[in-house]
Formats: structure tokens, sequence, C-alpha cells
């Protein structure tokens, strides 16, 4: 299935270290230009080292950009009129992902909101983790500690979330 990429995905799992699940699992990424931009112009103009790992991806070729085109540009700017709380990246990915009948990575809940709204299926990072737990990727440890490092740098994820997510790990 073709899968297409927000770029929180990207950067929480670069930022943990464990980008490498995401070719692991679905072998070639999709990404607008919008998130290339977030997720390496803007991480490496601020100095942050995931936003290498980030670029060393699409340098190996398993992270891709696709265009928008100007039709599905213009789209994007409406709709982000009419919904402010989804940003620029994530309505391109939106956008690309129902263009592509793509599999949509995204943790933010607005975005994620819309996208199932207008049928897409959408994932987050815990989808990642859990998944490559049942594909054997990850082992129970593995995943527990993937899982405690991303709320310690910051993951925010609601306390009976996280106690499904370690229940559904053991």
């Amino acid at each position: 299935m073709p899968t297409v990429s927000n770029n929180s995905p990207l950067i929480w799992l670069s930022k943990v270290g464990k980008i490498s699940l995401l070719k692991d699992l679905f072998i070639e990424i999709e990404v607008s230009q919008e998130v290339y931009h977030e997720a390496v112009e803007k991480g490496l103009s601020g100095g942050f080292s995931d936003a290498l790992a980030i670029k060393e991806c699409f340098d190996q070729g398993w992270i891709k950009i696709t265009r928008l085109t100007e039709a599905e540009i213009m789209q994007c700017q409406k709709i982000m009129e009419q919904n402010p709380e989804i940003d620029l990246g994530e309505m391109h990915a939106i956008v690309l992902a129902r263009r592509k009948k793509a599999l949509l990575l995204m943790d933010e809940s607005s975005g994620r909101t819309f996208a199932q709204a207008l049928g897409l299926d959408v994932r987050g990072v815990l989808y990642v983790i859990m998944l490559s737990l049942r594909e054997k990727k990850l082992n129970n440890k593995e995943a527990k500690e993937i899982v405690y490092t991303l709320v310690g740098k910051g993951f925010r994820i609601e306390p009976r979330l996280l106690a499904r997510v370690f229940r559904a790990i053991e």
C-alpha cells in the first residue's frame, strides 16, 4: 500500500533513532515538498540533529518528495481558511494521501480528524511501533523503551492511551 507521511512521524522516529522502522515496514514513503521543507530544511537551519537523519533517508531514496499540483495547492489554501488549526504540511500530506489513495502517517489530532472525515486511513508513531512489534522488527523491551523515550522527549500522549499501549506491548 502506498504510504504518505506528515513531518511528525519522521521527526519523532528520528529523535529516538528509529526512523528506519518506516523503511522496514513500508519500503517507500512519499512526502510533499512542504513536509520536506518543515522536517529537513527548517530542522537543519534550526540545528536539529534529527533533521540530518531525515535528510539521509531522502538521500538514500526511500523517502521521496512528490509535488502537489497548482490545483491541489489552491485546494489546500481554501481548506485551511476554513480549518485554521490544520497547518500547511498537514494539509499537503492529506491532499497527497488522498490523491495516492495511501495510508497517511500523522500524529496531530486536528489533521487526523480531518483526514479521517475524508475517508483516509490515518496512523501515527504508536502504530508504527506496534506494527514493528507485531512484525518482529522490535521486541517488547525495545518497543517499551522507544515509547518511554518518546514521552521523555516531549511526545504527547494521553495517560489512558499510554497505559493501553503498554498493556498491548506486554
